[in-house]
């Protein structure tokens, strides 16, 4: 029996902002890093570096955070129609949890085969395909998401590397020809550019070398789709590098190139790392477990009695530790859905073993925390004082998610684009829009 639980306010919302499958968590960063840039750019080059790069952040995020999920909705929508298969179902490896897509399959081919799994996100597709091979169906659905991956991957990349810095010129080469160019010069805080072009020589010749990658090619279709379906960071790279080629490669100067080159990558680190490293810093100094707010509501709520015979059990040396041996079956599902944000007992949905492996870990932290910070008082436990210190865990918790996030907007709106112009103006010896130059040029 699985026991009730009413998740608090706090709870519910850091459980969203954690949540890999939304993008709430990332946009927190994205908006004010994208208003802090354009800030700096206008401060730098007036009201048309400032509308630029603004443009610039808004479009590149929209797809950064939309392409992917969106492309991949819109291609198996298609498989689906012109397939004949069905699509809403994770990529999953069976070397590294349960083979999702096989399960699956053999579902809608006898509805019996249920594994005891949740199976009521496939029931839209009970009938509607004729299923006579299971193994060549799951060949043909692996083989969809990869093209349908790659293809998302691929388009985002252009959109990103090309498509929009193109377009972001094309509009300021045209507000730069709509004014008068004198006026523009002094709007622009820019009024040494023409005699910097004296001395310097167009060039666009910039080339980038990439990686061998013949070694993997024959995995890569695999291992690309199953990279960027199972790992939310992977997904974000895997765009982020070839967008940054795509930029530079685009970009009106060399000099525009080498600071966007510089922005973006420092701005890998901060999207993508620095609120998990501040979280984590933030951990160790103030000792705090990290473990899924909904997850240690959860189990303040099971009861004294039973958090007691759990810490008892884990200080056995010999004692299985996992969160079914502590608890029973019915809390273990409950905390592994919570944990994995519904994904687990579904049966079109993948979750890793080791990702089920770290949450019992995270389980046995809370309860060694739990007893280290003396909660237990002669023996007993008192549930209220319990449901308070999850509490006051949850909090500081939330307390090193808003740190993290302020860390990395600040890093991403300020730290970066001064890092970026001060390289800028020590080379060129201005301090300017760099860009511009070939738009005067023009």
């Amino acid at each position: 029996m699985t026991i009730p639980s009413n998740y608090t306010n706090l709870a519910n919302t850091m459980w969203h902002l954690k949540n890999p499958n939304v993008q709430t968590g990332t946009m927190l960063i994205e908006l004010p890093a994208d208003v802090g840039r354009a800030y700096s750019g206008y401060k730098r080059g007036g009201i048309i570096e400032g509308s630029e790069k603004f443009r610039k952040e808004v479009m590149s995020a929209a797809v950064w955070l939309f392409g992917i999920p969106v492309f991949n909705k819109l291609g198996n929508i298609a498989c689906e129609k012109l397939l004949k298969l069905p699509m809403d179902i994770d990529y999953s490896n069976a070397k590294d949890g349960r083979d999702a897509i096989k399960d699956s399959i053999e579902y809608l081919v006898d509805q019996t085969k249920t594994k005891g799994l949740d199976v009521s996100e496939l029931k839209k597709y009970v009938g509607k395909f004729d299923i006579k091979d299971v193994n060549k169906t799951v060949k043909n659905i692996k083989g969809a998401k990869q093209v349908i991956s790659i293809s998302a991957w691929i388009l985002n990349c252009i959109l990103m590397g090309i498509a929009l810095p193109k377009l972001n010129q094309k509009i300021t080469a045209k507000k730069l020809k709509e004014n008068n160019a004198n006026q523009e010069q002094t709007t622009l805080k820019t009024p040494s550019f023409e005699e910097y072009q004296k001395n310097t020589k167009e060039d666009k010749n910039i080339s980038f070398k990439g990686g061998n990658l013949a070694q993997s090619i024959a995995n890569l279709p695999d291992l690309f789709t199953y990279g960027i379906n199972t790992n939310n960071t992977c997904r974000l790279i895997s765009t982020d590098v070839p967008m940054i080629i795509g930029r530079c490669a685009t970009a009106r100067n060399k000099y525009e190139a080498l600071e966007i080159g510089i922005m973006d990558t420092l701005a890998i680190y901060f999207y993508n790392f620095s609120l998990g490293h501040t979280e984590k810093l933030l951990r160790k100094i103030c000792p705090t477990p990290d473990v899924n707010p909904k997850v240690a509501e959860y189990i303040a709520n099971l009861g004294p009695e039973k958090i007691k015979n759990a810490i008892t059990a884990i200080k056995q040396n010999d004692a299985d530790k996992s969160i079914e041996a502590l608890f029973g079956t019915a809390v273990k599902n409950e905390i592994y859905k919570q944990a994995t944000f519904g994904k687990f007992g579904k049966i079109n949905k993948f979750v890793k073993n080791d990702e089920l492996k770290g949450i019992d870990k995270t389980v046995e932290s809370l309860l060694k925390f739990i007893d280290e910070k003396g909660v237990i008082k002669n023996g007993e436990i008192d549930a209220d004082t319990l449901k308070n210190f999850i509490k006051r865990t949850n909090l500081k918790g939330a307390l090193f998610y808003g740190a993290g996030t302020i860390i990395s907007f600040l890093g991403l709106g300020m730290l970066i684009p001064k890092i970026a112009y001060g390289i800028t103006k020590i080379i060129t010896g201005k301090d300017g829009f760099i860009a511009i130059s070939e738009e005067n040029k023009k």
